[in-house]
């Protein structure tokens, strides 16, 4: 193996972390020296503060850092990719995560505006497919399907459904 410094900064009550103590104790177990950084431990969160801001990296738990050369990974990763950084190689980083859409609103009286919206264009939907409900039933009314069928259940005009109440 190399002569890296492999750190795996962590926390025992991140559950990511335990997600990964298994793999990084595979990775033990194939010869890698990896060593546990515990940010709940004083000595241990100071060294990986200046291990961190020796190389600029900003990343919760857990981290995989190589103390040497600042090669690392952010985050739980597979077995496959924490033995490629354990062997020098550089790993890419995730994809950023996406960001809220530019515009949105931003105080009260911006969301207050956009609800108001809202409701408009929802009054206006329903009472359009109002207009339209009755102007169906109209059209079937004046078409008079009772006269060739004398059973037709449709005598008068249904009531819109949202007056109708539950009789059940």
């Amino acid at each position: 193996m190399s002569k890296s410094d492999l750190l795996y900064i962590m926390n025992p009550n991140c559950g990511w972390c335990k997600k990964a103590d298994p793999v990084v104790e595979e990775l033990r177990s194939k010869g890698y020296k990896i060593t546990n950084l515990d940010v709940n431990d004083t000595d241990d969160a100071k060294r990986s503060s200046e291990v961190k801001g020796k190389f600029n990296v900003q990343c919760g738990t857990p981290l995989f850092i190589d103390a040497n050369s600042g090669n690392s990974v952010c985050g739980f990763r597979e077995i496959d990719v924490l033995e490629k950084w354990a062997k020098g190689e550089k790993i890419p980083a995730p994809p950023p995560r996406p960001q809220p859409p530019q515009g949105a609103p931003s105080s009260i009286l911006d969301i207050l505006s956009l609800h108001k919206f809202r409701l408009k264009i929802w009054q206006e939907a329903k009472e359009s497919l109002s207009g339209r409900f009755y102007a169906d039933m109209n059209t079937w009314k004046e078409w008079k399907y009772s006269d060739i069928h004398e059973d037709c259940p449709i005598n008068e005009l249904p009531e819109y459904p949202s007056k109708r109440t539950n009789s059940r």
